[in-house]
């Protein structure tokens, strides 16, 4: 079977899709039309799906013969925030909502590739799960549908992509081990004593033990943290006091935790909770920590599944991005990794209509909407070379 005509079939149906939920954006957990046009085109293709935990929908193509198990994930949420082209034929038609990350381009891709592969069934193998993951964007989703697979026997492998608006159409960013970092929020709240300015020795001051933890807590990465394991540790905010001359009650300082390795997320947690305890007491006050994943498990591509999805991307005719460092952007998909073994990757899309930014959560972004058919023959072309029926004949055609 041809891949690449067979991705070129759905092209015009992926742009078409991708423009309807592009129009349509609806915010975490609030994925209500998305889902159920989801469900619909599922139908259409005769797909049968399940609905899972927040409102997740996963489709199942079963071959009917034995095999490997394969899960493909594409996030469907948007972002609270308003499109800058009002211009545009199919922009956002929910003020305030826009899809300014690509999600859009995620589920159209996968809805996609999901029409194309039941075209192929008989010359593959196995179980494909179809993942449409919601509320990415805050951290929600990934962990249900994770749950679900592994009541289904778990699979043997899961991929994914995130469409790059800073590369080209055709460029492809797929290394071995970590991709993206974890990510947590922590909140710290110092309180004392208030009272009047011109009386600090009748008052317990919080402001000066928080700025000391603040301090701190920021020297963590060269202070305590093992050097050869990235982190970051920002203090992003620092809130107390309501006027010039009155001591305050509490002071709260909030900041996020980038990672890059399993448990760091924990050893960070209890060396802030350890700086900030003791630190407050020594003035005479107390401190409280607290904190919560926004993507708890960093990015890890696992070394084999990353090489057989190069081989898929060279056969698909892709470009590789030259080596480096790893985003401290964040993704929850980090839990089907941790999970399964698989991999993540940045695929181009770069829009270089004039006035568009590449910068993803801009209210300028867009698409380069000719990188969508390359993307679904990659997906193609890595499910037939791994879950390919040994007695098929197939064509093993390059991508052009």
């Amino acid at each position: 079977m041809d891949l690449y005509e067979l991705s070129c079939a759905v092209e015009d149906y992926v742009i078409t899709m991708r423009r309807e939920f592009h129009s349509h954006p609806e915010i975490s957990f609030e994925e209500k039309r998305t889902t159920l046009r989801i469900k619909e085109e599922l139908e259409k293709a005769g797909i049968p799906h399940e609905t899972v935990g927040s409102g997740n929908i996963v489709g199942l193509i079963d071959t009917g013969k034995p095999g490997k198990k394969l899960a493909i994930r594409a996030d469907i949420d948007a972002l609270p925030m308003e499109e800058y082209d009002q211009t545009l034929s199919y922009r956002s038609q929910n003020p305030g909502v826009m899809h300014s990350c690509g999600h859009d381009g995620h589920t159209a891709m996968l809805l996609g590739t999901a029409k194309a592969l039941t075209e192929m069934t008989e010359d593959l193998c196995g179980k494909i799960y179809l993942c449409f993951q919601v509320a990415e964007e805050v951290g929600g989703g990934a962990g249900e549908i994770v749950e679900y697979l592994k009541s289904k026997g778990g699979v043997d492998c899961v991929i994914g992509t995130h469409l790059d608006g800073g590369s080209d159409a055709g460029v492809i960013y797929l290394p071995d081990g970590p991709l993206m970092a974890g990510a947590e929020l922590f909140e710290i709240e110092v309180k004392g004593v208030g009272g009047h300015g011109s009386r600090p020795d009748k008052a317990v001051d919080p402001i000066k033990p928080a700025c000391d933890i603040l301090l701190k807590i920021a020297s963590i990465p060269t202070q305590y943290h093992n050097p050869f394991d990235t982190c970051v540790v920002s203090p992003c905010q620092i809130h107390g006091g309501s006027a010039d001359n009155i001591i305050p009650e509490s002071v709260k300082i909030g900041g996020n935790l980038r990672f890059f390795k399993y448990g760091d997320s924990e050893r960070l947690m209890e060396r802030i909770t350890l700086i900030a305890e003791n630190t407050a007491k020594a003035y005479g006050t107390t401190a409280t920590v607290s904190h919560h994943s926004s993507s708890p498990l960093p990015v890890i591509n696992d070394p084999k599944m990353a090489a057989l999805g190069r081989k898929a991307a060279e056969e698909a005719g892709f470009i590789f991005a030259p080596p480096h460092d790893p985003t401290c952007g964040s993704d929850n998909y980090a839990e089907f990794l941790a999970a399964f073994p698989g991999f993540y990757c940045d695929t181009g899309a770069r829009c270089k209509r004039p006035g568009t930014s590449g910068n993803h959560h801009n209210p300028r972004f867009d698409l380069d909407e000719t990188a969508f058919r390359r993307i679904v023959e990659f997906f193609l072309r890595f499910t037939q070379n791994f879950l390919s029926n040994p007695g098929s004949d197939q064509d093993v055609q390059h991508g052009r």
